[in-house]
């Protein structure tokens, strides 16, 4: 029987502090709830999504740690444990790697927050997606609460010509006091503001993968 391809979800950025470990774990977390098998793949040196993993009692879903140079073989290996789903966590400031890992993409989703430094390096992470011919999103993460500066950004990212999440992704506590109990939000406070916005998240960045 003929196995189905793994779906790879990638979340770029040239930036450090966008919120791609955050949204990786969470996003991960929420799409296994959802039935998918999911695996993390983190390529950033720093490790976070790594670190999370290790205060994590379950272990599911799994993290790899490697290089970009390794992303083909592993996601091999996830085809052949019949994994559906690759949420992977990329490191900011490395062009090349970023740049073969968007190639392997299903969805690049480029997290920004509403602040003129992420505004400006979202041009960076749109060039290499572009290069790479991957379909590519923005995703508004670490909003402050009602802030005006949310709308400005959505705005400016509008240029681009690219989707952008309807639901934005507000700076909540929730996300890191889960994280550091190696939890997602959906887990640490299932019926909080935070999981709802995860699980949101989660079926508008599937329907851009369908």
């Amino acid at each position: 029987m003929k196995q189905s391809p793994v779906k790879s979800l990638v979340f770029l950025s040239q930036k450090g502090g966008s919120g791609k470990t955050t949204l990786s774990v969470h996003t991960a977390v929420t799409a296994q709830e959802n039935g998918e098998r999911v695996v993390v793949i983190d390529t950033d040196p720093q490790q976070s999504a790594m670190t999370w993993a290790s205060a994590r009692e379950s272990d599911s879903p799994p993290v790899a740690s490697i290089s970009a140079a390794e992303i083909d073989k592993v996601l091999e290996a996830a085809r052949q444990e019949r994994m559906s789903l690759a949420v992977v966590d990329t490191a900011p400031h490395a062009t090349p790697e970023a740049s073969r890992i968007a190639q392997i993409a299903d969805l690049i989703a480029i997290p920004v927050r509403p602040s003129a430094f992420d505004i400006a390096a979202a041009g960076n992470a749109v060039e290499i997606a572009r290069a790479a011919g991957t379909k590519t999103v923005f995703v508004l993460s670490a909003c402050p609460f009602r802030s005006p500066e949310i709308a400005e950004t959505r705005e400016v990212l509008a240029g681009y010509g690219l989707p952008i999440a309807p639901v934005d992704i507000t700076e909540r506590r929730a996300f890191a006091r889960a994280v550091a109990s190696g939890r997602a939000v959906t887990e640490f406070e299932s019926d909080g503001k935070a999981a709802e916005e995860i699980r949101a998240l989660w079926e508008w960045l599937k329907g851009q993968m369908a």
